[in-house]
């Protein structure tokens, strides 16, 4: 399911693709699962979602050597400079966080207080 994405940090001039919504049975599952490479190696942490470093981005904003076109508002299609993607809107009980050089993971959240 997905909605539009109203937040602040999409870039004004940008295509914002709609944003995800995740139920907990979707975090759950998505939070468990075990990636692993080509090759069949499985990643050394569970629940990864996606990469920082590919093109496009899994999240965030990606901007095109002259531009892209994009569905616009009245329908036909609109250039835009890049695209945004936003990251999901998740349960509660579950939070996304960076893995340094892999790129994004989800998780059960933990109180450290």
């Amino acid at each position: 399911m997905t909605q539009p994405y109203e937040g602040d940090d999409a870039p004004k001039d940008c295509y914002c693709h709609p944003q995800e919504i995740w139920d907990e049975a979707e975090c759950r599952k998505r939070a468990r699962h075990l990636a692993t490479d080509g090759l069949g190696t499985p990643y050394g942490f569970r629940g990864y979602i996606g990469s920082s470093f590919s093109v496009p981005p899994k999240f965030g904003t990606c901007r095109w050597n002259g531009g892209c076109c994009r569905p616009g508002p009245s329908g036909s299609d609109k250039w835009y400079p890049g695209e945004f993607y936003p990251k999901p809107a998740i349960h509660e009980d579950y939070e996304i966080v960076h893995v340094p050089t892999w790129g994004w993971r989800i998780k059960l959240r933990t109180d450290n207080g």
